[in-house]
């Protein structure tokens, strides 16, 4: 009998079957809006989501898990004189919806006025929304989805510096998400995600390395193949079995695109309005201020097709913006809530919820050529431990990666610690490469720094 008894859906029959739910999650907003106004309330919002799909991990060629997940939420905020009430509750049903609905008006009738509170205008909701290519279905049973994780595992098995597969996992999820409120905004998204990942273990004389690679997308089509993430996987084992050391002091630091990603969501944490109004963040007062080299900018782009951080509308119901925040290494904007900008006297930035998709800007090089103008420093690959403090900008991690000498990587190193400032550190990129990662929603390359402390 076959391994997988396929009676879980694909995509594309999730997607018809969410069809119902779509409408569904749309007539209850519509009758707990009206209920709300009937109750007194003079303005409210609901939110919901629903999301469906498959997962499953093979190891050494056989079939370890299977899941089918479905998870649904719902959560209504009435506002009374700025009394704000609230429920979350995991039941998409009108009759749950309701009695929801007057929990939270009886939580409202308790709260303490919050001056911030409430809708944001109704001049800014969303009232165009652009085609953003996130929703992808496809007929993938679940016999060729644990064919693709097992042709990913194989190709990784074939190398002799491979000891054995901590499992290749391949997940497809669809997912709904609805957004209303009393000034009549009424919001829809309908997103798939897809993902492959192989995570392996190689041995050398001084002990296991564990390592692994991932390929994820909204289409997928656009995953890479199997056989390449297996063999990606393997390769990043293979470069770090010539081991050394490395010297403590002041070196050049280059940090991969996936660990480039942390450094960028420092900074970005670091401009959102709820550490501003808290006053928790190293970038205060920073606005018109060069925080960046004036070779580098930052733009925020929620239209990029099929991008994992695309979006029309905020969680507040707000019209997304492409924008710059920061031009020419110039601070020009934050992120911001309706609440938070309230609370800081400004206007929100349509980041209620999140960002939307983040591209650095610069003239980029190829790492080859970094490392040679470089010379001696770490190239970090992987970072450990919470020692980042967004309120002072001080960054203290532990780090492995790859020491280079006269612009050569030399070996591996690892359990090794890198620090500085944040502030400064930004301050002191002198390269930004063009080897973008587009796994994220923060497009970012290699990211050079002139000098960071090392300690071996």
């Amino acid at each position: 009998m076959s391994p997988v008894e396929n009676k879980q859906l694909t995509l594309n029959q999730i997607a018809k079957q969410q069809s119902t739910t779509s409408d569904l999650m749309q007539a209850i907003a519509d009758s707990v809006l009206s209920e709300a106004t009937r109750l007194g309330a003079e303005q409210a919002e609901v939110w919901s989501y629903n999301t469906i799909g498959n997962s499953l991990e093979v190891r050494n060629g056989l079939l370890e898990t299977l899941e089918f997940n479905q998870d649904s939420h719902l959560g209504i905020n009435v506002y009374f004189k700025q009394r704000k009430g609230t429920v979350s509750i995991n039941d998409l049903t009108e009759s749950a919806a309701l009695k929801g609905l007057e929990a939270a008006c009886s939580i409202a009738r308790y709260t303490e006025p919050d001056p911030y509170a409430g809708l944001v205008a109704a001049d800014r909701m969303a009232t165009e929304f652009k085609d953003l290519s996130l929703d992808h279905p496809f007929d993938l049973s679940l016999e060729e989805m644990l064919q693709v994780a097992q042709n990913a595992e194989s190709s990784a098995l074939k190398h002799n510096h491979i000891k054995q597969s901590e499992g290749a996992n391949f997940y497809s999820h669809r997912s709904l998400s609805s957004y209303a409120n009393s000034h009549g905004f009424r919001g829809l998204n309908q997103t798939t995600r897809y993902s492959l990942s192989n995570v392996l273990i190689g041995e050398t004389d001084k002990g296991m390395l564990r390592d692994g690679y991932y390929t994820l997308g909204r289409d997928f089509s656009d995953l890479l193949q199997p056989e390449r993430v297996g063999q990606m996987a393997a390769d990043r084992i293979e470069k770090k079995l010539t081991q050394g050391s490395c010297r403590s002091g002041q070196f050049p630091v280059v940090f991969s695109p996936e660990v480039a990603r942390g450094l960028w969501s420092h900074l970005l944490g670091a401009l959102k309005g709820g550490a501003l109004y808290q006053r928790s963040s190293f970038m205060l007062d920073k606005l018109g201020e060069q925080i960046l080299p004036s070779s580098i900018s930052i733009v925020e782009e929620p239209f990029l097709l099929k991008g994992l951080g695309s979006a029309n509308y905020d969680s507040d119901g707000v019209a997304t913006q492409q924008r710059t925040i920061v031009n020419g290494g110039v601070l020009d904007g934050y992120f911001l809530s309706g609440y938070s900008a309230r609370r800081l006297g400004m206007e929100t930035t349509g980041n209620a919820g999140g960002i939307h998709n983040i591209t650095i800007e610069s003239a980029k090089q190829s790492l080859d050529s970094i490392l040679k103008e470089l010379g001696t420093g770490l190239l970090v690959t992987e970072v450990m431990g919470q020692g980042v403090n967004i309120v002072t900008g001080n960054y203290s991690r532990g780090a492995s990666g790859f020491w280079f000498e006269n612009g050569e990587i030399q070996h591996y190193v690892q359990e090794i610690t890198i620090a500085g400032n944040l502030e400064q550190m930004l301050q002191s990129i002198v390269a930004i490469g063009d080897d973008v990662d587009r796994r994220s929603s923060i497009l970012t390359g290699s990211v050079a720094l002139e000098k960071m402390t090392i300690a071996a």
